[in-house]
């Protein structure tokens, strides 16, 4: 068989053998594009009472000038990596779909994350990767960055302010770190609320399969407590009605991860559970979100007001301060479809009025 190799067909087997080295921690894309970036391997227990024998793989990336004063963590969702936060334009030349150059460009430092058994952080027993521990573990990263014990290109770096940043099932570990553990400045909570739409609770629950039987994930040793999405169904679980590109669509495919049988099981108890957050809050939804939104008009999603008066009281009684925003048309997906730097910005704005980019006291909620 003659194979012929064209410039564009090139370039795109680049970009995915590009995007991969990134999913598996090997490649980093933002070293091109002139931020100083660095891979890092912390340590983490998934118990207060168990040893520190796990590692959380997170990749810093700082802005150009003198160090900023605050870091976003950024944390992603189910099936996702570090990645969903930087992710590459196939068709190249933008940065389009990446938060973290969004906020770099403000001012921020950047953490992005593989939750506890995603992507190349470690892979404990899937009976053991819950809610819980995932919230533990993203507190012991927070504890790290105020320490000063994540490493940047120039050296070990320590924050002053933290901003955790979640996205679906990031934003439910977010619900559960920053009430534990009262430990950062302020939560951005995207794709996620309180009313989870049964139809797409029960669609992304059909689309998942054994990680060890999926084309993409199989021979990696994964155990059968380890679950992905199924082939061809990304698209209709977390995109529909959002427009994406289908070169996103199939390298989102290419970089997938995993969930584990015990995240996905507390799923009824996650959301029963009461809260206790006590620093300012962003949402930001589509209002199509089928997984977490339902349809306008009668969605809880259909306009800020109606969002910000659902999710409040369920965020606790001493939340300082709720801003919310929605993206209409948009559903579950915000990082990746072409409307993306438009929640970008509104993000940074309101991390850089509530928090601010600098070291010194956060400015907090406005009068």
């Amino acid at each position: 068989m003659k194979m012929t190799w064209t410039w564009r067909s090139l370039a795109n087997t680049a970009l995915v053998v590009l995007a991969l080295g990134l999913f598996l921690g090997q490649g980093d894309p933002a070293l091109a594009a002139g931020w100083n970036c660095q891979g890092n391997r912390i340590p983490v227990a998934l118990a207060p009472d168990l040893p520190r024998n796990q590692q959380v793989f997170a990749r810093l990336c700082l802005p150009e000038g003198p160090s900023p004063g605050t870091v976003q963590l950024l944390v992603h969702g189910a099936t996702y990596t570090h990645l969903y936060w930087d992710f590459p334009d196939p068709t190249g030349g933008t940065r389009r779909y990446s938060y973290v150059n969004a906020a770099l460009d403000a001012g921020f430092a950047t953490l992005a994350m593989d939750r506890i058994g995603s992507g190349a952080s470690s892979r404990p027993p899937g009976e053991l990767v819950t809610i819980e521990a995932n919230a533990y573990v993203v507190h012991q990263v927070v504890q790290a960055l105020r320490a000063g014990t994540v490493w940047g290109p120039k050296g070990a770096l320590g924050f002053q302010k933290v901003v955790l940043v979640g996205h679906s099932y990031g934003s439910l570990t977010s619900w559960y770190e920053v009430t534990d553990y009262q430990d950062v400045d302020a939560v951005i909570l995207s794709g996620a609320s309180h009313t989870p739409v049964p139809s797409g609770v029960e669609n992304f629950k059909r689309s998942l399969h054994p990680a060890e039987v999926d084309p993409i994930l199989s021979g990696r040793g994964y155990a059968s407590t380890y679950l992905t999405t199924m082939p061809g169904t990304r698209e209709a679980v977390f995109y529909l009605p959002s427009r994406a590109d289908p070169a996103v669509i199939a390298l989102d495919e290419r970089t997938k991860s995993t969930s584990t049988l015990a995240e996905l099981s507390a799923v009824p108890a996650i959301f029963a559970r009461p809260l206790d957050i006590r620093v300012p809050v962003l949402l930001v939804n589509g209002t199509e979100d089928r997984i977490f939104c339902g349809p306008t008009p009668s969605g809880i999603c259909s306009d800020a007001r109606t969002l910000i008066a659902a999710e409040t009281p369920r965020l606790g009684p001493r939340v300082p301060c709720v801003e919310a925003r929605v993206l209409p048309g948009e559903g579950h997906m915000l990082n990746l479809i072409p409307d993306a730097p438009r929640w970008f910005a509104v993000a940074q704005e309101w991390a850089t009025r509530i928090v601010g980019a600098e070291k010194g006291p956060a400015p907090g909620c406005a009068p």
